[in-house]
């Protein structure tokens, strides 16, 4: 039977072989006559090397990033130890609240800033960056939760609390990376609008 360890080895090296493999196939449909763009065309070389940044460091990664951040600093904080705090627990739980009404008036109040253009909430601002936003509370309140309950005592136990998720989930943020870029190279050679 795999372990967890060897699937994600598996899935990583799948994705390292489909990368390099993505400009040849994308050349021979190409020449094949299909209708789509290959990597190794001037245009494509070109193409390439301009969007390589954004192909690895686009929004999705981004979020996945944040999201791997914040499960292990919800891991780290200890919230989920036997052994609660619950003083920490309860002035956690009201600074909770608070984030929730702002984050509630910024999207109902009519001239917010974050609303779209015609002043709605459908594609405007907020919505774009409500999920990172989201991620990034519950990363201050788990570092809330550490410092009240004396989980952090030294600048060395914060940043452990930050890193934490990055470290023991380290596979999947360059997984998603190579998909990122995948579906960058994809949506170039068939020429899809996302």
């Amino acid at each position: 039977m795999m372990n967890k360890g060897n699937v994600l080895s598996y899935i990583l090296i799948l994705l390292i072989v489909l990368s390099i493999l993505l400009p040849i196939v994308s050349w021979i449909l190409s020449a094949m006559g299909l209708d789509c763009k290959s990597l190794l065309s001037e245009e494509g070389w070109r193409w390439l090397f301009y969007n390589v940044p954004v192909c690895f460091a686009n929004k999705w990664t981004i979020l996945c990033l944040s999201a791997i951040i914040g499960l292990g600093s919800v891991i780290r904080c200890g919230i989920f130890n036997a052994k609660r705090d619950i003083h920490a627990l309860y002035v956690v739980l009201m600074v909770s609240i608070f984030i929730i009404f702002a984050l509630l008036f910024c999207a109902l109040h009519p001239h917010s800033p974050l609303l779209s253009v015609t002043g709605e909430i459908k594609n405007s601002p907020y919505i774009y960056g409500l999920p990172t936003i989201l991620i990034w509370c519950v990363i201050f309140l788990s570092a809330l939760y550490a410092f009240l309950s004396q989980r952090i005592k030294t600048l060395r136990d914060f940043s452990d609390l930050f890193t934490y998720g990055i470290s023991r989930f380290s596979s999947i943020i360059v997984i998603v990376m190579l998909l990122s870029f995948i579906a960058s190279c994809f949506t170039y050679i068939f020429n899809i609008n996302i």
